[in-house]
């Protein structure tokens, strides 16, 4: 079987060499290529792949699968869909994060690992959700690496926000001035949730889940990321958050009095969520990257859903998993294919064609 990744540039990455190293030990073939050295005519593309631990350029058969890294240019969507129609495609879109809460909420296995989700539309939105729960979260609805976050926390008559390393402390009104100029549009507001160790470190978990073998999810692996700096309210890899792999050793140590409950939890909430999610789309998942709060008390809540999730030290196990899914996707699939890979802004010039 052929194997094809479609990406904006003809990088090969660290990550694309082992998936295509794999691809390989199985006897497959996997490159690498770009949208506009796709030749329909004569069905070959002229990509990259890894000959001898080097990488060479060469002219390749159109491939079973297309895994798409997510990334579409405007100028190339016309060969996107076109070869969408001839190969299905793997890496598919879900939407907005307030587009995946509110079909999340309309499930019952997976309404009880929500925490509520309002779309700042008015400042009385943060003043009712502040008298309500005294700490709030507010984020934009395209967030990277934390950027734009923002708590805030009522105490007494006076409101600290806090957002990256900064952090302010206004009255009432300096607080309804700050949100008019800072948080427009685009932003919800949830109650802050307390997912932090017993020495009071921030932490998020990550589920990684991926299909494999006969199309079946797999989950890869389960983490967590802890900020050492108890005065930073968002835990993230790239702001200094520290990553451990010893998932286990870190719960008995900094959720000791919850191991049990934590470990029954998440393999419920592997089981909830693929029994369950998937049926809400028309178009095949095939990679997730859950990002969780857990409290003390042992208690799981959905932060947000990312398809295409980074695979950084899980890159081998993700690229097996990817190439047994593979398999089975070149043979099961049949035309017409359901895709939704192309972002929110050309799928609306597309209806408007």
């Amino acid at each position: 079987m052929i194997f094809g990744v479609l990406k904006p540039n003809m990088v090969i990455t660290d990550i694309e060499k082992i998936f295509i190293s794999v691809a390989q030990q199985k006897k497959h073939e996997a490159y690498v290529f770009i949208a506009k050295n796709i030749d329909f005519k004569n069905k070959r593309i002229k990509g990259k792949t890894l000959r001898n631990n080097k990488v060479v350029e060469e002219i390749f058969d159109f491939p079973d699968v297309v895994q798409n890294r997510l990334a579409v240019k405007e100028e190339d969507m016309e060969s996107y869909l076109k070869l969408a129609e001839l190969i299905p495609f793997a890496n598919n879109r879900i939407g907005t994060k307030e587009t995946v809460y509110k079909i999340m909420n309309k499930v019952e296995p997976l309404r009880k690992y929500l925490i509520e989700v309002l779309e700042l539309n008015d400042f009385s939105v943060i003043k009712n959700s502040l008298n309500k729960y005294s700490k709030i979260i507010c984020k934009p609805d395209a967030s990277n690496q934390g950027k734009g976050i923002v708590t805030i926390k009522k105490n007494a008559d006076v409101y600290i926000v806090k957002q990256m390393q900064e952090q302010h402390e206004y009255n009432l009104s300096e607080l309804e001035e700050f949100t008019k100029k800072n948080l427009k549009r685009g932003y919800t507001v949830s109650p802050f949730l307390k997912s932090e160790t017993h020495l009071g470190q921030t932490t998020v978990f990550r589920m990684h889940i991926t299909r494999g073998k006969e199309g079946k999810w797999q989950l890869i692996k389960f983490f967590p990321y802890v900020n050492l700096n108890k005065e930073i309210d968002i835990t993230n890899g790239m702001l200094g958050a520290l990553i451990t792999t010893r998932e286990q050793l870190f719960l008995e140590q900094y959720y000791p009095s919850s191991v049990d409950k934590i470990n029954l939890g998440i393999r419920q909430l592997f089981d909830d969520f693929n029994q369950n999610f998937q049926k809400q789309f028309a178009w095949r998942l095939d990679s997730i990257g859950l990002d969780l709060g857990i409290t003390q008390d042992g208690d799981i809540y959905i932060y947000e859903v990312n398809v295409g999730p980074g695979v950084g030290f899980m890159a081998y196990s993700v690229a097996c998993a990817q190439v047994d899914y593979y398999e089975w996707l070149a043979i099961k699939a049949q035309p017409p294919y359901k895709n939704n890979f192309l972002p929110q802004n050309l799928r609306k010039k597309i209806a408007k064609i």
